[in-house]
């Protein structure tokens, strides 16, 4: 077991649920800190980190890093932190948890993969980084159990379900699934667009960043705890190729 399984077991102790994402950062900083204290942390870390579109168009973007590690070598280690939840009402140890509705997997999905290109992007860009990790704790099944590679759903090809494979080349949307007599393709811009010439949204901002891998990942999703119904599962993925 590595320092970051320690710390989730000991996160799970101590929490088995969280108002929100930043509530979940701030525990497991704790976690963490009580199993090293000689390691310093920083919370929202801005990293500038290198983009590219499905045009090729290269960019900086810059943006925080929810958790980085410093040991006490000066190593650094990135921590990409996801919490999708149901709409739930919870009441635990006398302390009520409203969760809210997130849905939108296909962007959670999306969002995931752009994780994971972020912290090997970092790493590459780091002497100092030997290791990283993306994080993802959720009581939507729909992440763990639904393998939307086998469906014909926009988000196909950034399907995470337990046991998959994430592939190290990036498939873009599955723009097959598009109506045709809605949107039509714009091979000058290389994107799809609707009667109005308006951009799908998988066209634009964020959406529309090819993220090739340094290499594949294999998919396991564990429990992290069970509170009455609801089941809160979570995926680790660790960033350690040279």
């Amino acid at each position: 077991m590595n320092f970051f399984e320690k710390s989730i077991s000991s996160l799970k102790n101590q929490r088995m649920i969280f108002h929100s994402e930043h509530d979940l950062k701030f525990a497991f900083a704790i976690a963490f800190k009580e199993n090293n204290p000689d390691f310093q942390i920083r919370l929202e870390r801005p990293v500038d980190i290198d983009m590219i579109d499905r045009n090729d168009k290269k960019s900086i973007v810059r943006a925080p890093i929810d958790i980085l590690i410093i040991d006490r070598d000066g190593n650094t280690i990135p921590i990409e932190l996801k919490y999708k939840t149901k709409k739930a009402n919870i009441n635990h140890n006398g302390e009520n948890y409203l969760l809210t509705e997130q849905s939108a997997t296909d962007t959670g999905r999306f969002s995931f993969r752009k994780d994971i290109y972020r912290i090997e992007n970092y790493k590459s860009k780091y002497p100092n980084c030997k290791v990283g990790y993306i994080f993802i704790l959720t009581n939507d099944e729909a992440y763990s159990k639904n393998n939307v590679f086998q469906k014909d759903n926009i988000d196909k090809y950034f399907s995470f379900h337990h046991g998959g494979l994430i592939n190290r080349l990036d498939k873009s949307w599955n723009y097959e699934s598009l109506d045709e007599t809605k949107y039509i393709f714009d091979k000058n811009d290389n994107t799809w667009n609707d009667n109005q010439s308006k951009k799908h949204w998988t066209c634009r901002k964020e959406y529309f960043y090819k993220l090739d891998l340094l290499q594949d990942y294999e998919v396991d999703w564990k429990e992290f705890s069970k509170i009455g119904d609801s089941i809160f599962k979570y995926c680790l993925i660790k960033v350690d190729m040279e």
